[in-house]
């Protein structure tokens, strides 16, 4: 009830509030989706890659070591944006182990804002026995001067998007309150800023636009870190390269697709990562885009199909069938394989 009487007062001092404002007090105000809950797995609301399978965690740390071996070979900032329960770094640094100059040249950095997950991480991260980390709410562009992987899953198709539509001219969809009916709705607000509207004409032959301030200003952070310190950034999430011909948010609770006004502060809310802004911003920072790609060309690129035969190997058949389907979920066009894009890029 905190969040619905903070976004009444917000939309009441301006009569009407954007999607972005209306999502940011959901997921990361004080009692934000975000900032409480404990949210990743089979038993809440969504289940990540890393959650699928170790496989997924394996192929990643091959293409790191293979990285660093190509580009870096000294010690370097391994930086995790949004680790979740931890699932994806305790793959990762059991995997490294067969590489030990790659494994004692880490020195980790996870990125989280979130205190409940952060316990998670770090009983995750102790069954390992791994204690060397250091934990932050965000990247400090004046950090160690050494070489950076930063790498994220799933992180930055959580970012607030606000959204438009054109019926001839530009609208932007908002948020009003009926005081009456005691319910949220939306409403409409024509687009008359002349930025945003140079903005809005790059989406070119489709009538709806989904733009996030704040991803764009996370990501330039990013690039900022890697080309200060010499360093590669992995970002693998849902998206698009060409512009969608419908809006992308999504609302999830309890693994079920619900609406935007339900479950205020209790239900994931999440949109399609513009991958053509992200290369973009890479460009601006003079950056290399080295790999962009769907999610089952990069991970069969890696090897997992031979992990998997390799997992399969002397199994019973109920095992068996399980790292099946764990590798179709991963990788097939209806499922993982191509909605999830991986993008890549570095200074080298």
């Amino acid at each position: 009830m905190k969040i619905k009487k903070k976004i009444i007062s917000a939309i009441t001092e301006k009569t009407k509030i954007n999607v972005s404002q209306f999502i940011e007090l959901c997921l990361y105000g004080d009692d934000g989706y975000y900032i409480k809950n404990d949210v990743i797995g089979k038993k809440n609301d969504f289940i990540t890659s890393p959650e699928i399978s170790q496989m997924f965690g394996e192929m990643l740390t091959i293409f790191l070591i293979n990285n660093w071996n190509e580009k870096i070979k000294t010690e370097f900032n391994l930086i995790e944006l949004g680790p979740g329960t931890g699932t994806l770094i305790v793959d990762i640094l059991r995997t490294a182990t067969v590489n030990k100059d790659f494994f004692n040249a880490i020195n980790l950095t996870l990125i989280e804002k979130n205190e409940n997950l952060i316990i998670k991480q770090k009983n995750n991260l102790n069954n390992i026995n791994f204690y060397s980390v250091n934990w932050a709410k965000d990247i400090n562009i004046k950090d160690h001067n050494r070489p950076a992987i930063v790498y994220s899953n799933e992180f930055f198709d959580c970012f607030p998007i606000r959204q438009f539509y054109r019926k001839n001219k530009w609208y932007e969809k908002c948020i009003k309150y009926n005081e009456t009916e005691k319910i949220f709705n939306f409403t409409s607000e024509e687009v008359d800023n002349i930025e945003l509207l140079n903005k809005l004409e790059k989406f070119n032959g489709v009538n709806v636009a989904e733009i996030s301030e704040t991803r764009k200003k996370y990501f330039e952070l990013v690039c900022k870190y890697i080309k200060k310190n010499s360093g590669i950034s992995i970002t693998i999430d849902y998206g698009y390269k060409d512009p969608p011909k419908n809006f992308s948010l999504q609302t999830i609770y309890n693994h079920k697709k619900t609406h935007l006004f339900d479950n205020l502060g209790n239900q994931d809310i999440t949109a399609h990562v513009n991958f053509d802004e992200l290369m973009n911003i890479a460009y601006k920072h003079e950056l290399k885009i080295d790999l962009f790609c769907n999610q089952k060309d990069f991970l069969n690129g890696c090897g997992l199909k031979k992990r998997k035969e390799e997992l399969q190997k002397n199994k019973n058949e109920k095992t068996f069938k399980k790292i099946e389907l764990d590798y179709e979920r991963l990788t097939n066009k209806s499922q993982m394989g191509e909605i999830f894009k991986v993008l890549v890029i570095s200074c080298f």
